[in-house]
């Protein structure tokens, strides 16, 4: 694939995030139920991936791909990407393009699932409100299938073996610090702040190997519980998440 085909898929990528983002921008509403919603996916997501925690470089990849990817407040950066696609495609190589696109590819597709979950979920109620996690996988199965699951899981851990070689660049590294001070003078920090955190990230990993292959083994055991636990076997108790941070 040429650098013109991979600045297409991030173009349209983008693109249908952007348009995903729109949806519950221009509702008040629905932004509020979303917002909450995100919230509460991710406190109750991140346990599950616990044994990560001891150390601080792994922690800070689930927390990236958990957080970072398709969590509150990407859309400012959504719109950072595509105002400086053209700019992209003459400084960033092929491979970094190519990241780049895929990561989009994993959010745009993420970011409609996880919008109609929430959909389903928030539909008939105000927030805050207590969620248990049978109702939270009543509504992932009334909009999502184990076969989409798996599909992004695939996107996941491919991205992640494409981090993995694209941090080796030095050159690349030296782009992104250089990048910095004008990005954010510029007004697309939160842009530039996403690829410095992805790059920093995983070059602080040492066998980034064997996390992605474990980390994709426990998104596949959170996501069959979620897709085919039998209902009446999950917690029925409705539980308060106000973010990432909460108890769980």
């Amino acid at each position: 694939m040429n650098t013109r085909s991979h600045a297409e898929r991030l173009r349209l990528f983008t693109e249908e995030s952007i348009a995903v983002h729109e949806q519950y921008l221009t509702d008040p509403v629905l932004l509020q139920k979303y917002e909450y919603f995100l919230d509460w996916q991710i406190a109750y997501s991140l346990p599950f991936y616990n044994e990560f925690q001891a150390a601080p470089e792994t922690a800070a990849a689930v927390e990236f791909v958990i957080s970072d990817l398709i969590g509150t407040g990407i859309s400012t950066r959504d719109a950072d990407f595509s105002r400086v696609i053209p700019i992209m495609v003459r400084l960033l190589p092929d491979r970094a393009l190519r990241t780049l696109a895929s990561a989009m590819e994993l959010n745009a597709r993420a970011l409609a699932i996880n919008l109609n979950i929430c959909r389903a979920l928030l539909e008939d109620v105000d927030v805050p409100t207590p969620v248990s996690e049978r109702d939270y996988c009543a509504a992932f199965r009334q909009t999502t299938s184990l076969d989409e699951c798996r599909e992004l899981i695939q996107l996941t851990v491919n991205l992640g073996h494409s981090l993995k070689k694209l941090v080796r660049s030095t050159a690349l590294g030296v782009t992104l610090r250089a990048m910095h001070h004008p990005a954010h003078a510029a007004g697309f920090g939160a842009m530039q702040d996403f690829l410095e955190k992805g790059f920093t990230t995983f070059h602080a990993i040492d066998d980034v190997d064997a996390f992605l292959g474990r980390f994709g083994v426990l998104m596949m055991e959170v996501f069959e519980r979620t897709c085919e636990e039998r209902l009446e076997n999950l917690d029925p108790s409705p539980r308060m998440y106000e973010g990432p941070d909460s108890e769980v």
